[in-house]
This record gives C-alpha cells, sequence and structure tokens, in this order.
C-alpha cells in the first residue's frame, strides 16, 4: 500500500520576487479636535439670593436644571454647608445630588480643605479637595486627581487633570460676576468632552468642585467678574483648548 508522502518545504521551488507589495495609501481620515472643543454642555449659573444659586442649562436638548442651597451660618452644626440639588425637567419633585462641607480641622500645614458626598446609583462616594495657594484646588475623582485654576482675561476657572493642560470644564464670570443677585448671571459653565464629562454623575462632580471654588472666594472675601471687554460673545463660543498660560494677576476682583 503506497502512503502518501509528507510535503518538504524544500521541494517547493518559488521564484523570488524583489519588489514588495503595493499597499493602498493610508485612506484614514485625519484626527479632528473639533468635537472636543465644542461643548458637550453648557449652564448658566444665576445668583437667586444669598442662599440660592441655580445652574439653567443652555440649549434645546437640554433638560436637567440644578440648585445650590446653602444652610444659615449656625456654628457647630453638623449639617452640610452647601446641597446640590437636580431639578429635570419631566419630575417635579427634586432629586438630591451632593452635600459640601469645609474642613477646618485638617492636619498641618493648614490649607482650605473640602469634601463632598455625591450620591449615584452605585451609591455615595466621598471626594476630597485641598487649595495650597488658596485660588486653585484640587479634587480626586477616580482614582485622578483634577484641578480647578484660576486664570484671566478673561476671569475663569479651568479644569484640568493635574498632569495635563487639556480643558475639561471653563467657568467664566459674567459682567457681574459674584456680585450678582435677584437672579442675574454669575457665569457661564461649559463642559467639553472627557471620560469625566461622559455622563450625568462626572457632570455632577464637576459641578460640585466649581461650587467650593467659588464658595471658597467669598468666604475670603473675593469678589471675582469680567470687564466687559475681556468677555467672549457667549461662553459657548469659547473653544475647549489648553489651560490658559495668563495667569500672573486677577484684576477684576474686590475684597468685600
Amino acid at each position: 500500500m503506497d502512503f502518501p508522502r509528507r510535503l518538504d518545504p524544500l521541494d517547493l521551488e518559488v521564484a523570488h520576487d524583489d519588489e514588495l507589495p503595493d499597499y493602498e495609501p493610508n485612506t484614514a481620515p485625519e484626527y479632528s479636535r473639533g468635537d472636543y472643543e465644542t461643548p458637550l454642555q453648557t449652564f448658566h449659573l444665576r445668583q437667586v439670593d444669598r442662599k440660592l444659586q441655580t445652574f439653567v442649562p443652555y440649549g434645546p436638548t437640554s433638560s436637567v436644571s440644578y440648585k445650590v442651597t446653602a444652610r444659615g451660618a449656625r456654628l457647630f452644626s453638623k449639617k452640610a454647608e452647601l446641597d446640590i440639588w437636580r431639578i429635570p425637567s419631566w419630575r417635579k419633585a427634586e432629586e438630591h445630588v451632593a452635600s459640601i462641607w469645609f474642613d477646618n480641622d485638617g492636619p498641618l500645614p493648614w490649607r482650605p480643605r473640602a469634601h463632598f458626598d455625591h450620591e449615584a446609583a452605585q451609591g455615595l462616594s466621598t471626594h476630597c479637595m485641598e487649595s495650597r495657594n488658596f485660588h486653585d484646588w484640587t479634587v480626586a475623582v477616580g482614582g485622578a486627581t483634577y484641578t480647578w485654576r484660576l486664570g484671566s482675561h478673561p476671569v475663569a476657572l479651568e479644569l484640568t487633570e493635574t498632569t495635563s493642560v487639556e480643558v475639561i470644564a471653563r467657568f467664566i464670570f459674567s459682567t457681574r460676576g459674584m456680585t450678582a443677585s435677584g437672579g442675574a448671571e454669575a457665569g457661564d459653565l461649559s463642559i467639553y468632552h472627557h471620560a469625566l464629562s461622559a455622563d450625568m454623575d462626572g457632570i455632577e462632580k464637576i459641578m460640585c468642585g466649581l461650587v467650593v471654588a467659588i464658595a471658597h472666594f467669598r468666604k475670603m472675601g473675593r469678589y471675582y467678574w469680567n470687564e466687559e471687554k475681556d468677555l467672549p460673545i457667549r461662553a459657548t463660543s469659547f473653544s475647549g483648548g489648553h489651560v490658559a498660560s495668563h495667569r500672573a494677576s486677577i484684576t477684576s476682583y474686590a475684597t468685600i
């Protein structure tokens, strides 16, 4: 009986080809940053009265607004100093989002510190914040550290990862800024595409950090605003991009 013989590669005679195969040129579209520089969502921050602020969404697709309430100045109270509430347009009931405390008994060296408890479907999470230079605030979220930095021209707070200069969110003070009252606009918050802002939980944590920074300025008696000439036509026309480099001086601020 004849058995088939195993094929030996050496038995094959293959003509050598000195030319490399012809490949199609790379036709993949160029990477565009347009989607990442356009605000994902914008809110107008309005100062209703001394104890109430509202984040009003801008745009026809926005359907959730927020309010920030402050407790009375009772000493030794264990209640949160600030609370944030979600107000869906399709529901009358308000939903509690977060509670904020300023921590005065932290370790040395002393610096402004705060923390907030955020309520989400996955449960309650606590996030610590601190300000080493008394105007920039760091916040820890999901194993990463982010910084709200105070910049000028226009006067704004910009959120970045501590190791990056890519802007995740930007709050631009209005011409009334922190002196706003009676429902006037204090500024615009623009949030850009980023892993942190990918869902509602992340957006709310961005808001919490901003509220801490603004409340701290108010505690220090530092009230920021912008001159009309320094403002863009609309905060939504301001692209994401990189954090502002001009941070040497903040001129539009008063001590009250």
